[in-house]
């Protein structure tokens, strides 16, 4: 059994539990390797188990480290039934599930075979993920990786960056850049904003938006490396910057500046934000509504969440966004964000692009 299985097992113990039936492809990844979709991993405490139809068997049998691979759905047994074989053979009571990840119509069907051989089902939160908050050395080197081919990227796409060109046919280029670049995959829905479409944090990009000169560029993208995402987002202006978004955008890295000298072992989460929204809301500008900033890895956004009201303690380890924004319907928007790692004496910024204002 992995180190990782290891780890998920004492947070069994902890919680009572004889194992965890996991849905979410993420966790899997982590835990056996398996890089397929629409399968489902029961995680005892003394053996992994991936439930895959025919689909994804023998892709299973290939990537699991130490998971057996069980054939579920026609010609085979539902995958309830297999649960309940599972349990019953293992001498199973108290098995958790992942609440958020888990739909009510599975649960159901689930829940009544299992209900059926003395099995109760218990809901849990971030057993997998909380470990995964930590990431080691290869996995950073994999973050890493992943940052540096979306540098050279957006830095490719930049000469392309012409008057007319539409948010959409410069998203579709960096994307382009990013593959043929080393990324397995983008990590997420790259955004391309122009104008004062930016005041929308998270717009789809358009192809009806056409740049033109004093237009705001907002990208937020990243790339995927051997399933490990980067996650950067930088504001240009097109031509020469009025004094306004000169002064916003000053406002903007001076505090994800002050933000970054805050990331260190031991920092709340909750202060680093509210050391971002101090500074915006100093200035006089719209202050950002979303977090301060996130988890990265297997997953876009997991944890640890940087944000108001919520009290989270970083670690050396921990892989996560800084990416304070201010955002004026009807003008434009800034977001300045770079993946961070904290380090044990401090952080080191993964993400390099740079962060001065460039009149493009």
């Amino acid at each position: 059994m992995s180190d990782k299985s290891l780890e998920l097992r004492k947070n069994l113990e902890t919680k009572g539990l004889d194992a965890l039936f996991i849905t979410n492809p993420a966790n899997q990844r982590y835990l056996e390797g398996f890089t397929g979709a629409d399968c489902f991993m029961l995680a005892t405490c003394g053996k992994n188990y991936l439930i895959a139809d025919s689909r994804y068997v023998e892709m299973a049998e290939r990537e699991c480290r130490d998971a057996e691979v069980l054939p579920h759905r026609a010609p085979n047994p539902p995958l309830q039934d297999v649960l309940s074989r599972l349990a019953s053979g293992n001498g199973l009571r108290r098995i958790g599930f992942e609440r958020e990840r888990l739909a009510w119509g599975l649960y159901d069907d689930i829940e009544k075979a299992l209900g059926g051989v003395g099995v109760e089902l218990v809901p849990t939160s971030s057993l997998v993920e909380g470990i995964r908050a930590k990431k080691t050395e290869a996995e950073i080197e994999l973050i890493e990786a992943a940052c540096g081919i979306a540098d050279r990227a957006l830095d490719d796409v930049l000469p392309i960056i012409k008057p007319g060109i539409s948010e959409l046919d410069l998203k579709v280029e960096l994307d382009y850049r990013m593959k043929i670049g080393g990324a397995d995959d983008v990590s997420f829905d790259t955004m391309v904003l122009f104008g004062a479409r930016p005041s929308q944090p998270h717009a789809n990009s358009s192809r009806g938006a056409r740049l033109k000169a004093g237009d705001f560029i907002l990208i937020d993208y990243g790339a995927c490396r051997d399933g490990y995402r980067s996650d950067t987002s930088r504001t240009f202006v097109f031509g020469k910057a009025s004094d306004e978004q000169k002064l916003a955008y000053k406002t903007v890295l001076n505090a994800q500046e002050a933000s970054l000298k805050k990331v260190f072992p031991g920092a709340n989460g909750r202060d680093i934000n509210d050391i971002a929204l101090g500074i915006i809301k100093e200035a006089g500008l719209p202050a950002f509504g979303h977090g301060i900033g996130h988890g990265v890895g297997l997953e876009i956004h997991e944890e640890p969440s940087l944000r108001q009201n919520t009290d989270v303690f970083l670690e050396a380890g921990m892989v996560i966004t800084i990416e304070p924004g201010s955002y004026k319907p009807g003008w434009g928007g800034i977001r300045i964000e770079d993946t961070v790692l904290v380090t044990p004496d401090g952080c080191r910024i993964l993400t390099r692009f740079p962060k001065e204002l460039m009149e493009l």
